[in-house]
Order: structure tokens, then sequence, then C-alpha cells
């Protein structure tokens, strides 16, 4: 699988720079969280990587492919998955139909048209052969919610699900395309403890599948807890990028962000954090 690599990466808007020179690797089979306050830059860095927006400066590259100036549907069709603060939803499907839209996407290249898959195999086939594509798809989206601990809400109505169901959705529906870099704009928020426990073993899987996982958090003691290194933004700028529990240690972070009421993550997971000062 290929690396994620974003270098000196800014983004202006106006008299505004809201990212200014941010570079940093997100590699296959690791989380890496993004944190930062509130006006720090990281939704505006998940635009620039998924295609949302195009940077002034700076590059985006996976692998040898170089992502920016791509259209979104274009780096989508790359491998680059993102799930949204406010998830979004196909409403009038059912959940199971949901996760076979995903799945037609990725066989039709990354699009995401709102039609159950029963709609999108080819109408040339067979009464046999379509029937047969159709339990296939079905089999597959039914597989992918189990996956996901959501199996039980599979015949469910979108319409019916209540917010941390619509993300634990959400993310199904990302992982069912097999991405190869997987962004997750703050997927604890709204959440309950059980649906957090949720979406942790789902990042936990997704990284053991070799997923690139990158992670913008506000539950910062979730982050830490779930994330191979962290990179800490502060008025567009890296400031530091470490290990979980040095970078929780670092005088500039705390100051800029967390506070003095932030414990270290437990387990050895130590290191140093590089500090842009």
């Amino acid at each position: 699988m290929s690396t994620l690599e974003v270098r000196d990466v800014s983004m202006r808007f106006g008299g505004v720079l809201a990212v200014d020179g941010v570079s940093f690797t997100a590699r296959s089979g690791e989380v890496l969280g993004v944190m930062g306050p509130n006006g720090a830059g990281k939704t505006t860095l998940f635009n620039v990587i998924s295609g949302v927006q195009r940077p002034t400066s700076g590059s985006v590259m996976l692998g040898e492919i170089p992502l920016n100036g791509k259209p979104v549907h274009a780096v989508a069709a790359c491998g680059v998955t993102r799930t949204f603060q406010t998830p979004v939803m196909f409403w009038g499907l059912t959940v199971r139909e949901s996760v076979e839209v995903a799945l037609a996407a990725r066989a039709f290249g990354g699009a995401y048209p709102p039609l159950p898959a029963r709609e999108l195999i080819p109408c040339g086939l067979g009464l046999r052969a379509r029937r047969r594509a159709e339990a296939e798809v079905r089999e597959r989206a039914d597989a992918v919610l189990e996956r996901a601990g959501i199996g039980a809400m599979a015949s469910r109505a979108t319409e019916s699900l209540a917010f941390g169901e619509e993300r634990l959705l959400e993310l199904a529906r990302a992982l069912a395309v097999e991405p190869t870099v997987l962004l997750l704009d703050e997927p604890l928020s709204g959440l309950n403890p059980d649906e957090v426990d949720a979406v942790i073993a789902s990042i936990r899987r997704a990284r053991a599948d070799g997923v690139a996982v990158l992670l913008v958090e506000h539950a910062v003691g979730e982050l830490l807890a779930v994330a191979d290194r962290v990179v800490v933004l502060d008025h567009g700028r890296k400031i530091a990028e470490g290990a979980p529990d040095a970078v929780a240690s670092a005088p500039l972070v705390i100051d800029a962000y967390l506070g003095d009421e932030l414990e270290a993550p437990a387990g050895d997971r130590g290191g140093e954090a590089r500090v842009t000062p």
C-alpha cells in the first residue's frame, strides 16, 4: 500500500492563512492523530487532502500519484475516503442499501450515485445472473455491517437512525470501499460509550488491514489511546509531531491546546515529539 505524503501545504483564504506550510507522512497500517484547538486548520487540511480544496502551495502525494488538483471523485478513486463531522446519509434507502451503494461506487470508480446496488447491476444480465449478482452484493454488504458491529441494523431505514448510529453507518460505508487512506473527521462526536468502542474497534481493524488512518478528534484521551503517532496544529502550523505520550507532555502543546488536565495515555509508546518553534 502507498504512503500519503503532505509536503509543505499552505491554504490561504484572502488574508487568512488557514494552513501554513504543513508537512507529514501517513503510513500504511498506522493511525495518525491530527489534533489542535478550533481554528487550527484541521478540517481545511482534510479538505485539501480529499480534493475539496486545492492548496495555495505545496503538494499531496499518494505514493507517486499527485492528489492536489484532482477533483474529489478522482481522489476517491485513488483510494482516499473521508467521513465528515456531520454524517452524510442517503435518505430513502435501508442501511444495507447504503453500503451496497458504496460497494457499487467502488466498482464504478469512486462515484457515489444515491441508488441501491440492484439499480446499478448491468441490465443486460439474464434474470438468473442478475439475481446471483444482487445476492452477492447483499452478502458483501451484510459482511461489512457485521464487521462494523451494526449487522442488526441492516433492514432499518436510514431516516430511523439516531445520530450515533448514523456515524457508525458512515464509517462502515467508508470502509466498504477498501480505502488506502481513511480520513476520519471527529468520528466519536455525539457517541455513547458503546458506540465509541465500536468505532475504535473499526479503526483498529482498518489499521490491521493496512489502511493509513488520519484521525481528527476532540476527544483527546481516545485519540491518544488509538493513535500510533500524533501531529499537532495551532493557527495552521504544525507545532509538534511524535509518539502520543511524548506529544501530550510537550510544553508547547500543553500551552497551545491541552492545558494541565491531560494525562499521557497508558502503555509504553515512548519516543520524542519533534516540536516546531
